[in-house]
Formats: structure tokens, sequence, C-alpha cells
């Protein structure tokens, strides 16, 4: 979704404004959104020209229709995010369709409640310990902080992914650490900018190293942290328990929870809008974390290295040298090569944020 901007102060300006922002009906929900619906409502047509089928006059028969279709996508193993997107294409391509769904909202209700979300499960604090401690062995210093910020910050994958120095404000290593993040996907509904603080010790210095160090982004690609994350698991012997990334944000709701015991302050640090989906973090997190039986042979001779460098200087983060796929230790093109090493001229001489 486009940056919020402020209001033009004449005519002119919010006419200019307004032709960079798009029509109205263009913002109403994201690009990402946008082309989710429009999968959708390709699918909802095919199938109407498959069995025939043709578009009612009347709204109030609408229902009955999508009711169908959301039958056979359940019969036919779909999953439950294209129904929901379905629905919600229809309403949002026609809002007077809105109050005229009742049936199909209430068959995507009995959907969630008979089929179990796969929810990402919360990674406990001992297993990122073990990831981070792996980390510092390979001296993979931005990689530890990116994973200790959003397990502690318990930051959105896509906000960490997109997260630069210039956001970033920490004064002492004592901290705290303000991070600014923008319009998020919260941020975005109330029509406000968001930010998080951060008091951990040790992440509050890995961040002002960070800021210490000639290095705009914390992360490499998308794909490339991805892929890391996973051969972290991969490595430690992890890989039964089904650990995504988003299992960081999950994981720290739930210590943070098990911590303080006050869900008021969870949704504060959070930044969710409703108790209801705090609790859904907690109650599920904390009955997953008491059925998880950890290897604890297995990683402990990592968790003990991050134990060990919790009392010695943090080494400046690396920068992420990215080849065109994301990963390192790749031959790169000669352009590439020369492209970076500009880069790296014009920001060694530039002061940290």
């Amino acid at each position: 979704m486009p940056k919020a901007i402020l209001e033009g102060r004449t005519r002119e300006q919010r006419v200019a404004q307004g032709k960079n922002l798009g029509s109205l009906r263009s913002l109403t929900v994201q690009p990402k959104t946008k082309k989710r619906y429009d999968l959708a409502l390709e699918k909802f047509f095919s199938f109407l020209d498959y069995e025939k089928l043709t578009i009612p006059k009347q709204r109030s028969q609408m229902d009955d229709l999508v009711s169908d279709y959301l039958e056979h996508l359940w019969a036919s193993g779909e999953g439950r995010a294209l129904a929901s997107d379905t629905v919600a294409a229809l309403q949002n391509t026609e809002p007077h369709l809105k109050g005229q769904l009742l049936g199909s909202w209430r068959l995507l209700k009995v959907w969630s409640q008979q089929e179990i979300p796969n929810r990402a499960p919360p990674l406990p604090e001992i297993i990122l310990h073990a990831m981070v401690g792996r980390a510092i062995m390979r001296h993979d210093t931005s990689f530890a902080l990116s994973l200790l910020l959003s397990f502690y910050g318990m930051l959105r994958t896509g906000e960490l992914l997109s997260l630069l120095a210039r956001q970033v404000e920490v004064s002492t290593e004592d901290g705290p650490a303000v991070i600014s993040l923008g319009m998020t996907k919260g941020g975005q509904r109330q029509g406000a900018s968001e930010s998080i603080t951060v008091t951990v010790h040790d992440v509050v210095r890995r961040l002002r190293a960070w800021k210490a160090t000639p290095k705009v982004k914390l992360t490499e690609s998308a794909k490339a942290w991805r892929a890391k994350f996973a051969e972290s698991i991969a490595a430690l012997g992890l890989e039964s328990f089904q650990f995504r990334p988003y299992s960081l944000r999950r994981g720290g709701a739930t210590f943070w929870f098990s911590k303080r015991g006050s869900l008021d302050r969870l949704l504060i640090h959070g930044r969710w809008q409703t108790p209801k989906t705090a609790r859904i973090y907690i109650n599920n997190g904390l009955a997953t974390l008491a059925e998880m039986k950890i290897p604890m042979k297995k990683i402990q001779g990592f968790v003990n290295i991050y134990r060990h460098s919790l009392t010695q200087p943090v080494p400046n983060l690396e920068r992420a040298l990215r080849s065109s796929s994301g990963g390192r230790g790749k031959r790169r093109k000669v352009s590439d090569f020369f492209r970076f090493w500009r880069l790296l001229i014009r920001d060694e001489g530039r002061s940290p944020s």
C-alpha cells in the first residue's frame, strides 16, 4: 500500500497527490491482497462457466450461488484461504453485497471450526538461543541479531525483512532501543505509524553495533533469509517441529506472556487490535510448548555458545554480499561485482544514520 502522506495545503497539491496515489477504490485493499482477490474471482467465474451458471440479477440470490461454490471448494480439497478470499473479493467488488451473503459467511465459520488452521508453532526461547549460538559460531552476526530481534521484539516476518538502520534509535548499550516500523499491517488500519521498544540488553547492544556498521539493511533478500532459517532448523535436527519464520513472533508472544502475565502489555507489545488474536497466540502457544520434547543433547552446545557471547564484546556485523539469487559464495557477474563495489565505497563514506 502506498505510504501515507500529509494532506496538501492547496487544491493543486491535493490534486497532484491524488494522481500519484490513484483512485480511492484502488486504495481500499493492498496490492498483494488485490492479486489474491483477482485470482479468487477468476477461479469463481471459471467454476460458473464450467457449470453453465450465470450471476443472478437479484443480489439476494447471490448467497445460494456462493454457498454452492464454497461447498464445491470444500469437496475438492481447496484451502479455506481461497474460500475466504472469494467471499471477501465479491464484497470488495460489489460493496452492496455486504449483509447479503449471510449463508456463505456461516459456511466459512463452520469451515474454520472443523478444520484447524496450520499455524506456525511457537519457537521456544531455548531453541532461539541455540539458533543464535550456531549463527555466532559461523560468524553470521546479522542473522543472529535478526533472530533475537524478531523473537523479543515480536516482529512480523515482513517487518523484519524490510528493516533499515535509519528506523532504529538507540543511544546507549543499556537502551532502550526504539524501532519505527512505519505503516505496518495494523498501522494501515488505524492510519498511524507503529513502533516497538526493545529493552533486552543483548538485543540492544547488538542493535547499537549494527548502527555503528555501514550496513543499511539488516537482512539479506527475503528468499536468502528464509533459506538460512530453514537451514538452521535442519542443522539442529529440529525439522519434525515444523518451525517457520513466523514461529519467532509466536514464540516471543508466548515468552512475554509467561514472563509478565499481562494480556494488556502483550497487546501493546505485539500491536494487536483485539484481545481475541492475542489469546489465540497464548492459549495455542502454551499448549504446544507443553507438549514439545526438545532434544537438549543436540542443541546444548550451541546454547552454551550464545550464553558465553553475552559476556563478550559484540563483533561488527558483516556486510551481506548478495548475488542475484540472494545466496552467498556463488560466482557473480562482473557487472554485479562493480555495482556492489560502488555501493561499498559510497556507504563507507557515509556516517551511520
